[in-house]
């Protein structure tokens, strides 16, 4: 068995007319105040493929779009429903406070890209080898101070984001990926947790955000608030 989410139970609700993993049902079970949506597998995946975690995410994305839940992360795979009772029953007060937090919001993302150029290394001058101590100590004071930068540039980028959308969000949390085919070049996320009701709002405000240090900007969302569930 696979969960997807809880949602607090007492409000109306319907399963949606999609199929979950593997193009099964999907089920719910009222345990401890909740509702937990999952579906029965075969046998579970020792790893996801993208097609599955992309059937997950969907199911999650339209769950969503229709009520206030809790995501799960993908893994919380149960061996019966007995077993899922007793797990969901144990965290209930947690998942029922978070729900509380969760209540009526939604994420919208912003994701600051570098431009060509920004976030690379500068380039070590070779040494002999009689010198590669001193270059690998070059090369730790390169990799210290460029991380030293990124952290300052993070801050500053999260303080304008507070300052540019005082008012539509609940809260705000920021982090440093890596940009997948770049070498060493970083993408800053700022993940906002708002109400439903300003989404309209906080793509206008995003309209009229200037571009920061020279890089790029990029507004995703509404989605599920996977980085405010826990």
């Amino acid at each position: 068995m696979l969960a997807y989410a809880v949602l607090e139970a007492g409000w109306p609700f319907r399963l949606l007319a999609i199929r979950g993993l593997g193009d099964a049902e999907l089920e719910n079970r009222e345990v401890a105040g909740l509702q937990v949506v999952y579906s029965r597998l075969a046998s579970q995946p020792a790893a996801p493929d993208l097609e599955q975690l992309r059937s997950f995410y969907e199911v999650i994305e339209r769950l969503h779009a229709r009520y206030d839940i809790l995501p799960l992360r993908w893994g919380q795979f149960f061996p019966d429903p007995q077993v899922l009772t007793r797990a969901i029953t144990m965290d209930s007060e947690l998942y029922l406070k978070r729900l509380a937090r969760l209540a009526g919001a939604t994420e919208m993302g912003i994701r600051f890209l570098p431009t060509d150029g920004q976030s690379k290394p500068k380039s070590i001058s070779r040494h002999p080898p009689s010198c590669r101590g001193r270059a690998f100590l070059e090369q730790r004071r390169s990799r210290y101070g460029m991380d030293a930068a990124r952290q300052a540039q993070q801050r500053r980028i999260e303080e304008t984001c507070r300052t540019s959308f005082a008012g539509l969000f609940h809260d705000i949390r920021s982090e440093t990926e890596q940009v997948l085919g770049a070498d060493s070049q970083a993408m800053i996320l700022v993940s906002f947790l708002i109400p439903r009701t300003l989404v309209e709002r906080f793509r206008r405000t995003y309209a009229d955000l200037q571009p920061f240090e020279g890089g790029r900007m990029l507004l995703t969302g509404p989605w599920p608030p996977f980085n405010f569930s826990a």
